[in-house]
């Protein structure tokens, strides 16, 4: 059963969230999308200051500590490196509250003699990890790895790909996909449980190679996919 907390997001995409890591280059660029579809973001930062003076460059948007950030927020996105993930989330644990929702961006990567390498984290994957280490009533859905952060920050490049999602519940699947297709030119795509999250974080590290032999900044798009069966699975009207 969907809890009054998850059912009061389903009217629509959430009008705020809270970005922790807003000041990275994949933070900023989520921010500078939805602070521009109109969403209601607030920046947050370990560094308050370095929060406000991105937020000030854009509209809809404020900053701060990312404690303070997230109060209230129906959604919460982490897009820290996967070496800062542990202990940003112990300390969101001590902040964030049951029914709120943590959208994880990470991509577990290290750097090998030949590029970045994906590597497997204790708990499985990134989402799985930050699932364990929250507080219960706390939902995690992991999506945006493969999405460019370059691009995301240049409002002048048109999107065209698919944001591949993971989470055990259809709700909150449903409200990151509302969320994630604010932003013109994305497709969210429901691709199973929390535990299929590690697949996907995994593609970054392919992609980044990709990118860098191309120059480019490819993203993922999927085909023969219809439209009617993404919706439905993830839980919205075809």
């Amino acid at each position: 059963m969907t809890s009054p907390q998850v059912a009061s997001r389903l009217d629509g995409p959430p009008q705020r969230v809270a970005i922790v890591g807003g000041t990275g280059a994949l933070g900023l660029g989520l921010a500078t999308r939805w602070a521009h579809a109109g969403v209601e973001v607030r920046i947050g930062s370990r560094r308050a200051d370095a929060a406000q003076a991105v937020a000030a460059q854009l509209p809809r948007a404020s900053g701060g500590e990312n404690a303070v950030m997230i109060d209230g927020a129906p959604v919460v996105v982490i897009a820290v490196p996967f070496s800062a993930h542990v202990e940003t989330l112990r300390s969101l644990a001590k902040v964030i509250r049951p029914g709120q929702l943590l959208i994880d961006t990470t991509a577990p990567m290290v750097a090998g003699r030949r590029g970045l390498r994906p590597i497997t984290p204790w708990a499985g994957s990134a989402a799985e990890q930050a699932q364990d280490l929250l507080p219960t009533g706390v939902s995690v859905v992991s999506a945006m790895q493969t999405v460019s952060a370059a691009t995301l920050q240049d409002l002048r490049q048109r999107l065209d790909e698919d944001v591949l999602i993971c989470g055990d519940r259809s709700a909150d699947k449903a409200v990151a996909a509302g969320l994630i297709e604010s932003i013109r030119g994305l497709r969210a795509v429901d691709c199973g449980p929390l535990d299929l999250s590690g697949v996907c974080e995994r593609i970054t590290a392919l992609l980044v190679g990709v990118n860098r032999r191309y120059k480019t900044h490819a993203g993922i798009r999927l085909t023969g996919l219809p439209v009617a069966s993404t919706d439905a699975s993830l839980g919205r009207p075809a």
